[in-house]
Order: C-alpha cells, then sequence, then structure tokens
C-alpha cells in the first residue's frame, strides 16, 4: 500500500471513529445542563421576564426529571443558581467531564414584537442573517466577562469575520446532534403549540467548543405576548421540561441500548418548584444621555412612578460606537445612545407621553421606515406597554 492510500485509510477510520468517542459503551451516560446567562448577565429582558430565570427553571426541571427516571445517568449542571459563568468554563465543563450530551438552555428576544416561536439549533455555519443574528445574541454573553479577548483569542462576536473560525468546525457529532435536536424541537412544539421555527444551523462559541453532540434550545420569545405569558406559566415549563427529558430519554436509549421510560405531558416535575437562589436585580440599562445635541430646558422629575416614565424613539444600532458626525446620525435631531447587549442603540425624543413620542416615531420613520418606540422608567428600560400601564395607575 503506498503512502497517498495509506494516509487516505487512517483519514477514513479517524473521522469514522469519531462520533463513538464520548457516547456511552459500559461507562455511566452524562448529560450536561447548561442554563444559559446568570447573575450579572440577564439575557433577553422581556415584557415580564428575564432570559436568565426562565433558562434556569427550565433546566433544573430537566435535571431533576432525568435523575428521578434515569439513575444511572449523570446530570451534571454548569449553573444551578443564579451566578455567572463564562462559556469558555461551560464548555470546559462539559469537556473536562467527558460528556455525552451537551444541552444549553436559553429564551429568545426580537424588536419586532411579533417574532415568535421555539427553534432548536446545533453548531454549523449559519445560512440565513436571522440565524446568525441569533447565534451572536447569545455570544454576545463573552462581552460580559472582564478579560474576554484573552478567553476568546481575540474573537469578537460581533464581527462580520467571526463566523470564519467556525469554518474550521468538524461535522462528527452533526448527525447525533440533528438527532436530539429533532426530538426536541418535535416535542416542544407539542407541548406547547408555539410556533414551529424548526431545527436550524448556526454559529454558537459554546457548542463549537464542546467535544460531543450538542444542543441549544431557544424557548421562545420573551418579547412576544404570547411566548411570554406561556412561558410565564409553571405549569408550562413543566410542559417543556417533559417535553425535553422525553427527547433525551428517546435519545439516550438509542445510544445506550437502556430503555428509558416516557413521560405524560400532565406529569407535574416537583410537589415544590425547583427555583434558584432569590435572583439578583441584573445590571441597569443605562438610561440614554450620552446626548449629542444637548437637551436645555428641561424640567425636573418628580420621583413618582408616572413622572418617571420617558418615552424614545429607536432608529439605529450598531456594534460600534459612532461617532458624533458620522452621516447615519445627521437626518436626526436630538441623538442620544446607550449600550446594550454588545450594541450602541440611538434613540431621539424623551418624552413623558405616548402620544408625543409616537409624533416624534412618524417624523422619524420618513427617514428610518424600521424605527420603533422604546421606553425607561427611570434608569430601567422597559417594555412600551407597561410604561402605558403605569401612566394609567
Amino acid at each position: 500500500m503506498n503512502l497517498k492510500k495509506r494516509f487516505l485509510l487512517y483519514f477514513v477510520l479517524f473521522f469514522a471513529i469519531i462520533p463513538v468517542f464520548g457516547q456511552s459503551t459500559g461507562k455511566t451516560f452524562k448529560v450536561v445542563i447548561d442554563a444559559g446567562h446568570g447573575g450579572h448577565d440577564p439575557g433577553c429582558l422581556g415584557l415580564t421576564l428575564k432570559e436568565k430565570d426562565v433558562n434556569l427553571d427550565v433546566a433544573l426541571r430537566v435535571g431533576k426529571l432525568i435523575s428521578d427516571n434515569c439513575p444511572d445517568v449523570q446530570v451534571i449542571y454548569t449553573r444551578k443558581t443564579d451566578v455567572f459563568v463564562e462559556l469558555y468554563r461551560r464548555a470546559q465543563i462539559a469537556n473536562n467531564n467527558h460528556a455525552d450530551l451537551f444541552i444549553s438552555f436559553h429564551c429568545n428576544a426580537s424588536e419586532n414584537h411579533a417574532g415568535n416561536g421555539v427553534e432548536t439549533f446545533v453548531m454549523g455555519l449559519a445560512k440565513s442573517e436571522a440565524n446568525q443574528a441569533v447565534a451572536r445574541k447569545e455570544n454576545s454573553a463573552m462581552l460580559m466577562e472582564k478579560n474576554y479577548q484573552n478567553n476568546y483569542d481575540g474573537f469578537n462576536p460581533n464581527s462580520p469575520e467571526s463566523s470564519v473560525i467556525f469554518s474550521l468546525y468538524s461535522s462528527a457529532y452533526l448527525n447525533n446532534s440533528i438527532s436530539m435536536a429533532s426530538k426536541v424541537q418535535k416535542n416542544l412544539v407539542a407541548a406547547s403549540h408555539l410556533t414551529d421555527r424548526g431545527v436550524k444551523q448556526a454559529g454558537y462559541w459554546v457548542l463549537y467548543k464542546v467535544a460531543m453532540p450538542s444542543i441549544l434550545i431557544e424557548m421562545g420569545f420573551l418579547t412576544n405576548p404570547t411566548d411570554d405569558a406561556f412561558l410565564s406559566k409553571k405549569s408550562n415549563l413543566d410542559k417543556f421540561a417533559v417535553g425535553i427529558y422525553n427527547a433525551f430519554a428517546s435519545y439516550a436509549s438509542g445510544i445506550t441500548g437502556t430503555s428509558y421510560k416516557q413521560l405524560s405531558n400532565h406529569t407535574t416535575v416537583a410537589k415544590e418548584d425547583p427555583k434558584p437562589e432569590k435572583a439578583q436585580e441584573p445590571e441597569k440599562v443605562k438610561e440614554p444621555e450620552q446626548s449629542i445635541a444637548a437637551k436645555e430646558g428641561k424640567p425636573a422629575v418628580a420621583n413618582d412612578a408616572s413622572n418617571n416614565i420617558r418615552f424614545k424613539v429607536q432608529f439605529l444600532a450598531s456594534p460600534e460606537k459612532l461617532s458624533d458626525n458620522d452621516s447615519r446620525l445627521k437626518a436626526i435631531s436630538d441623538v442620544s445612545c446607550y449600550q446594550e447587549n454588545g450594541f450602541w442603540k440611538y434613540t431621539t425624543g424623551s418624552e413623558s407621553s405616548y402620544e408625543a413620542a409616537a409624533e416624534i416615531l412618524a417624523q422619524v420613520k420618513k427617514v428610518y421606515g424600521d424605527a420603533f418606540m422604546i421606553a425607561f422608567e427611570g434608569d430601567r428600560k422597559i417594555s412600551v406597554s407597561e410604561a402605558r400601564k403605569l401612566l394609567k395607575k
């Protein structure tokens, strides 16, 4: 056998055996339960919920179901309380434990509140801007770390070139990842009747770094009223947990040869909800007061809630802070900006009434057709609907 043929044979054999590494062959099957965000990183801020809380709640429920019904499976958590865990450490936890499966729990958000539904991701190059946007949102958690550039070798989640690194990804675990993701997606849609957004591929750092089949679940849009209302009910979180557990049981049964029990959709996870420790308040989003055109003659704001509400019009977002003379800002007067989720977001107006802000929005839309209204209570960003309710009290 010549050298070229021998190399080709070794190459084929190497990739043929990779998928069995990390799989249980007479050893304890290990699953890593990863509740996204936490601590000073709240994740998405929805209409009534914080992503970090929903992620942890469902993750703990799923982990408990697996422990209760699959006694020979070891459940490993990246966090069990409201603490911040760096993205690279989440992958380290999975790899150091030589886990067989990695499940990351997340919720979605969109500036367009019509965005809704559940979707499950596996690692891969995103083929659409929408998928890339979701991945950027989750990858931006690394920006919460003090020395993230050292931890991620200079990787910038907001850089257009950032996806290049994922082109080196080996698809050795892709088939098993898709198998698990498909089971999860089917069960979540059946349990919730929320919009089915399907199984997709995108470049997630945490999935890229784990050496095992892995999935990332987006359990609905916290910015959508229907999804938010669903995720607000503990009984519905039970349904999600049971659906994800049943998907795991089916997947693990096929891997290990052990027949794990399937649960009824009406199963109650625990007599008492497996709640985390009392959640810390997330760092407050600073109200945009970095004015390019400074306000003058602004009346004093009283302490009561109604006088503390401000409506603004957001018209632009950028991963980098723009200079004061940037051409994109020249058409709008009285511009302010604030930083959120790794983006600089630009607004105009700071009105105490919804109607006044609506007039400004109508004018701004002539220049920026996708402009929309946002609201603050003091220096805390809230939904416009919540702001209007507070004004009526």
